[in-house]
């Protein structure tokens, strides 16, 4: 067997394996043992790599990531181009903090909460080494510790439907972020806020559903951009390819006229 075809062997073993896994994960039910299992190996294998690798590049800028944070690995950062100069940004679900580092350069301000302290603390750090002036910090369990309204809240939500309980144990799992996201975000924005959610492709008639259900309309579906070589063989050690990563930017939903007291036109 030539070196050729071993090294194409290494690479694609682990990658069809983690792509089956990540269908699994992310399309069966939420009581499956197999998922339970596997996301209680994948936390502590992830905290292990982030040990060993404590930064990432994306975008041109160094990102440090603390072991029980996610790391970014689906072009996060692409968020900003949905990001419009002066707005008033929350970052819902900081994690490591990309979102927030890089939406920063245009917002007047950003409100960036993640219900992990850790988190927190990362999102703190990676401010601090990139001279951010214009960010608040602060823990909190989705909207619970967040006051006013934005003109663009981010969302990335776990992608696995189950219930961890530890506090370090949700940035890739839960069963109630879209649900309270959704049922609580027309609260936090203003009256021609959008909503920015990163979700896998294949979940955009459940994002509608449940939009529409909220006084919400998508207004577009745009993939993330594709993961450069680098990119894809760091999720593929991750195990984290396969999701098909998109954009789903939503708009509360106009009232017809006659719900706003205006004549109809004729």
């Amino acid at each position: 067997m030539s070196h050729s075809t071993l090294f194409a062997l290494l690479i694609a073993v682990p990658a069809v394996m983690t792509v089956a896994a990540a269908l699994v994960l992310a399309r069966d039910g939420q009581g499956s043992m197999f998922k339970r299992v596997f996301m209680a190996f994948w936390y502590r294998y992830v905290r292990a790599l982030n040990l060993l690798a404590p930064s990432i590049r994306v975008g041109g800028k160094r990102l440090v990531v603390f072991p029980d944070v996610y790391k970014p690995l689906e072009n996060e950062h692409a968020c900003i181009d949905y990001c419009r100069e002066g707005d008033r940004v929350l970052d819902l679900g900081c994690g490591s903090g990309v979102s927030t580092v890089f939406c920063a350069g245009k917002a007047s301000q950003v409100h960036a909460v993640d219900i992990s302290g850790s988190a927190v603390r990362n999102t703190e750090e990676n401010c601090r080494l990139h001279g951010l002036t214009n960010v608040a910090v602060a823990q909190s369990d989705m909207f619970s510790n967040v006051e006013g309204r934005f003109d663009l809240i981010l969302a990335n939500p776990p992608y696995i439907a189950l219930d961890f309980k530890g506090e370090q144990e949700q940035f890739a799992t839960s069963v109630r972020f879209l649900p309270v996201l959704f049922g609580e975000v027309r609260e936090h924005l203003t009256p021609e806020g959008r909503l920015l959610v990163q979700f896998p492709l294949w979940f955009k008639g459940r994002l509608q559903r449940l939009a529409a259900d909220h006084g919400l309309e998508l207004v577009s579906v745009r993939r993330t951009p594709l993961k450069g070589p680098g990119l894809f063989l760091l999720s593929l050690l991750y195990m984290q390819v396969g999701f098909r990563s998109a954009f789903y930017l939503f708009r509360v939903r106009p009232e017809p006229a006659e719900a706003q007291g205006l004549p109809r036109a004729a």
